[in-house]
């Protein structure tokens, strides 16, 4: 690989808008092998500047063109903080033999898991189910208990509607990088089938790995049974679904959103919910947090509403970071890395 065991791996660590993010990568005890390299700031000139002296890439938000790829000319390998590989010319790595790893973070996990959480409960109305059993409603159906066995038992006493199975219906995922990746997978072990927006399609390659085709926001509001918002909050997206959205979609549709509370409307859909216009709600994420208690969509029995725990524990934190630099650790060791796109850098790029 061109560098002595003993040799501390040049590390050139391009986070993008998340600065401290370079420092945390200092400060990690995974970062023993490295001399990290930090840039003034997120500019392609910054970059360009410190490029030269890199063995090693380790990018996280930041765009890294073919400029900056031609620029590093002791460059042996990128590693990407995450799967999502749209900010990296990969193109450009191959042609100068270079691979490129990615790393799934245990950060963007937790939301895909949570997401899909809410997914099933809306789908298997466990909210309902749970208060049906911890209310004791049977006494006010007429009911007794009676002793269950194989051949007798007392299935959906409650008469609870709805109930439905993943399996074959469409999810529509606004917002495809990691965190929407790591949901598609997810729903892929389902068998349900995959659509997503975004502002740009991803290659081919892509969306043939995780089955899923691309579709116009409007397109994709009318044909999906599941609709998951995991876009950022900007003013682009502010509102991103309205009241006009909520009209295209199924009456049987369901509406997830573990983005920002922003993105939707929050009035309009408690009116779609109140009136049946969509049949549920699945939100971790609202406008005002906690959520207030004069809104309407705590009043309502179609809507699962939790206190925008998708982040999960803070484990991330101690994992993530030595991961990645593990795997470039491994690399330059011999030992092999990971979750290669780009296989021996002969130009396949095949998501993993």
């Amino acid at each position: 690989m061109g560098l002595a065991m003993s040799d501390r791996i040049r590390l050139l660590v391009a986070s993008g808008t998340n600065w401290d993010f370079p420092q945390r990568v200092r400060d990690s005890t995974a970062a023993r092998a490295f001399s990290v390299i930090i840039p003034e700031d997120d500019s392609e000139a910054s970059l360009l500047k410190s490029a030269p002296e890199a063995d090693a890439i380790l990018c996280y938000e930041s765009r890294l063109p073919a400029s900056v790829i031609r620029a590093a000319l002791s460059l042996k390998f990128i590693q990407k903080h995450g799967i999502s590989c749209r900010n990296i010319d990969v193109a450009a790595a191959t042609e100068r033999k270079i691979p490129v790893a990615t790393m799934p973070l245990l950060r963007s996990i937790t939301v895909a898991e949570h997401a899909m959480a809410l997914v099933l409960a809306c789908a298997r109305k466990v909210i309902p189910g749970h208060l049906a059993v911890a209310h004791a409603v049977y006494q006010e159906m007429g009911l007794e208990p009676v002793l269950s066995s194989q051949r007798q038992q007392g299935a959906n006493w409650p008469k609870i509607k709805g109930i439905t199975e993943l399996h074959q219906a469409t999810v529509g995922i606004v917002g495809m990088g990691d965190i929407g990746m790591g949901i598609a997978q997810r729903c892929r072990s389902f068998e349900m089938k995959l659509c997503y927006h975004q502002r740009s399609p991803h290659p081919k390659t892509i969306e043939q790995a995780l089955g899923m085709r691309y579709l116009p926001l409007d397109e994709l509001l009318a044909v999906s049974d599941y609709v998951i918002l995991v876009v950022p909050h900007t003013p682009q997206t502010e509102g991103l679904i309205g009241a006009r959205e909520i009209a295209l979609m199924k009456p049987s549709a369901v509406l997830i959103n573990v983005g920002r509370g922003a993105l939707v409307d929050e009035d309009a859909l408690a009116v779609a919910l109140h009136s049946g216009r969509i049949a549920m709600a699945g939100l971790d994420v609202y406008r005002k947090e906690p959520l207030p208690v004069t809104s309407t969509l705590r009043t309502l029995s179609n809507v699962v509403l939790l206190p925008h725990t998708g982040g999960g524990s803070n484990r991330f934190r101690a994992v993530d970071i030595p991961a990645s630099l593990g795997n470039i650790e491994r690399f330059f060791s011999g030992a092999g890395a990971e979750h290669i796109v780009n296989p021996d850098a002969t130009g396949a790029y095949i998501w993993g």
